[in-house]
């Protein structure tokens, strides 16, 4: 089984055709996604910075280059929010290949009753949290009311992390609550996680997207956290054909057939319980 663990409905995904296509052409059986850009019909188009890279943290620049590009032309952080209802409604018309993470924003500071609402009427499988997108600090009132929210109904939490700052914070966290499900997207301090001794049963890390995770660092955190705490993800719009460059890359990387069968989709499918 493949699973594109992070995706948003945007580009290539922004369709049920485009999704079935895309899907299809790299025999991925479904996708998490979240929302996108509602008016962007192509992937974007990045040089492999991790190749030029290896060694680094890339995503800081990406993050960078999201908040000062993205961000500004596209006004989209002041949209997602609503756009939760459209991943929805593209769930229910492909029901066997997307799964749906909702996009927490900070809008509403009454995040718990948020989400038991629209959970009873979606259905959801995990949450996203995206601090460039929307500042929600690890030490704010809504991360703390999601994450109880989160542990409580057994469901994963993927995390996008603005800086360094903020791993710390969310280190800190993570010792006093073992049990929460987290998903730390694109490697994002990766050395740091390593550097606090922390080896939770319910923390992963995510792989996407292919021009900001190179290989050196994929394999360092396989190597510390195993195989089966690493999540592929693809971050469709962001970077043309990323699922497929990402499925061949890990197929590629010197892993045994089970590590690899555990990332390309074994690991989702055991933490959403598929």
């Amino acid at each position: 089984m493949i699973i594109d663990g992070h995706a948003h409905a945007s580009g290539d995904f922004l369709t049920l055709e485009g999704i079935t296509q895309v899907l299809n052409a790299t025999k991925t059986d479904k996708v998490v996604l979240v929302p996108g850009e509602m008016d962007r019909y192509k992937a974007m188009t990045f040089p492999n910075f991790a190749k030029i890279f290896p060694k680094r943290n890339v995503t800081k620049f990406w993050n960078l280059l999201t908040k000062l590009v993205v961000m500004k032309i596209t006004k989209i952080n002041k949209i997602f929010g609503k756009l939760n209802e459209y991943v929805y409604e593209l769930a229910q018309n492909l029901p066997n290949r997307v799964i749906q993470f909702y996009l927490i924003t900070d809008s509403n500071q009454d995040i718990s009753q948020e989400l038991e609402k629209k959970y009873n009427d979606w259905n959801f499988k995990g949450l996203k949290i995206h601090q460039c997108w929307y500042k929600i600090s690890i030490n704010s009132r809504i991360f703390y009311d999601a994450a109880n929210w989160a542990e409580k109904h057994n469901m994963p939490i993927f995390i996008h992390l603005e800086s360094d700052k903020e791993v710390k914070k969310l280190i800190e966290y993570k010792r006093l609550h073992s049990q929460l499900k987290l998903i730390i997207g694109h490697l994002y301090g990766l050395e740091l996680f390593i550097k606090s001794k922390i080896t939770f049963e319910n923390l992963f890390f995510d792989i996407s997207t292919y021009q900001v995770t190179s290989n050196y660092r994929v394999l360092k955190a396989i190597e510390y956290f195993g195989a089966d705490k690493i999540i592929l993800g693809s971050d469709t719009p962001y970077g043309k054909d990323n699922l497929k460059k990402n499925i061949e890359r890990l197929k590629k990387l010197p892993l045994n057939h089970n590590e690899k069968d555990m990332i390309l989709g074994l690991n989702m499918k055991k933490l959403l319980n598929i």
